[in-house]
């Protein structure tokens, strides 16, 4: 009886043990995307613009946001989403993990009320390189929202 409780715990702790090691493989990937959101969400703050996680996505390759701005404000929207995930790509090149969260293209949504209840969604993507450019101040805000217009999407 009492070997069978010894294996029991013994079984036990291998478990934790092998739940714990699998944990702190993946905690690395798990600090690089809570350093980019918690990056991007400082931006939008720092332009009162307010973030949840729910509204990012962290795809392998791309990066998406979804905002909703008001009727006449979504051109602001759009450069803070782009200018936000500039600063935190940069910033996650900066850190120069192994495993940081480096998408090449970046993809802004924003909604914009149309009438009551109702929304127009404008959807524009860049490359990282660009919006990095973009935060960094080496792009106008005027060139790159020309460049972005012509590839917008209205949906």
């Amino acid at each position: 009886m009492t070997l069978t409780i010894l294996v029991d715990m013994m079984e036990s702790k291998r478990i934790l043990i092998i739940a714990l090691l699998a944990l702190f493989i993946n905690a690395e990937g798990l600090l690089g995307n809570y350093a980019f959101k918690k990056k991007v969400k400082s931006v939008c703050k720092s332009y009162r613009i307010s973030v949840e996680s729910s509204q990012l996505s962290l795809d392998s390759d791309e990066y998406s946001i979804t905002l909703k701005s008001g009727r006449n404000n979504f051109e602001m929207f759009m450069l803070v989403g782009f200018a936000s995930a500039g600063q935190a790509i940069a910033h996650q090149k900066e850190m120069g993990l192994a495993n940081a969260y480096t998408p090449s293209m970046i993809s802004v949504s924003v909604d914009v009320p149309a009438s009551k209840g109702e929304f127009n969604t404008f959807v524009a993507n860049c490359s990282s390189d660009v919006a990095i450019s973009l935060a960094d101040g080496r792009m106008d805000s005027t060139e790159f929202m020309q460049e972005i217009m012509k590839k917008m999407e209205i949906l």
